[in-house]
């Protein structure tokens, strides 16, 4: 049973039914060959397995159906990259990693893609939300690890692109700032991903009990500001767009943005 903090938090952000359309029919049915009649039940399962570890906005409102990849506004470039020059992807924190099945999904090789997360929980779920465990393990696409944890990430081959789905917004604002210092470590050209984020820039405290008691939440100027402030310039915002979504839930407005690296001339 739920205590009172945690039945708060399920109405807060907690969304009984899973929002399937025809693309996640199609997805599902393709991807993972999971019948249209299974489908309801299957997501339901695996989404209640995770919420009851981790009561977490992504999860109770279902945003790992989204695959929030492809709304990248260079989505295009990097299939068309690695596809044609063999560019390698990062999913960082990538949760379920249903990122890293839209890319092999769109027709991006195993070989070039890999997804971390510090949780090995979400990377099991994964499996069973695609039922794709035998051939993850068998190109070890995922592996687990902590963004502050200097020699795991001196194991990372840096990628061509890193994307990062929810996952800076988790921090406050001095965090923030270490964590996109850190993400340059493992990206080439560009990092790209999308984060809760608010016309007016402000920490503000979580709804949820993950990391820490504080997230900030970033403006498109905001964003572009701590980049440019954090790299030295190295590493500028090439594009950052606040997309209003329900505010019922406390949330607001996503930040949908692509930091690319300076080249040198």
């Amino acid at each position: 049973m739920l205590d009172n903090q945690s039945e708060d938090k399920k109405f807060v952000y907690y969304i009984e039914e899973p929002p399937i359309n025809s693309f996640t029919e199609t997805f599902f049915a393709n991807y993972a060959s999971i019948p249209i009649s299974e489908l309801r039940n299957h997501l339901v399962s695996v989404r209640e397995r995770a919420w009851q570890k981790h009561n977490y906005p992504c999860l109770g409102r279902w945003s790992f159906l989204h695959h929030s990849i492809q709304r990248s506004s260079i989505y295009k470039e990097i299939l068309e990259k690695s596809k044609q020059e063999n560019a390698k992807i990062i999913d960082f924190g990538c949760c379920l990693g249903q990122d890293v099945r839209q890319l092999i999904y769109d027709g991006v090789s195993l070989d070039q893609i890999r997804g971390y997360d510090l949780d090995p929980f979400f990377i099991e779920q994964g499996y069973e939300l695609f039922r794709d465990d035998i051939l993850m393990n068998e190109k070890k696409v995922f592996g687990v690890g902590d963004i502050f944890d200097d020699k795991f990430l001196e194991t990372i081959e840096p990628a061509d692109y890193v994307h990062v789905g929810s996952f800076i917004h988790l921090f406050d604002a001095e965090t923030q700032r270490n964590v996109c210092q850190r993400l340059t470590r493992i990206a080439k050209y560009a990092i790209t991903g999308r984060q809760v984020g608010a016309s007016v820039p402000a920490e503000h405290q979580k709804l949820s009990g993950s990391i820490g008691s504080k997230m900030m939440r970033h403006s498109p100027e905001s964003f572009a500001s701590m980049w440019n402030d954090v790299t030295s310039g190295e590493w500028q915002v090439e594009s950052a767009t606040l997309e209003a979504i329900d505010d019922v839930n406390g949330f607001g407005k996503i930040l949908y943005f692509v930091v690319r690296k300076r080249k040198e001339h």
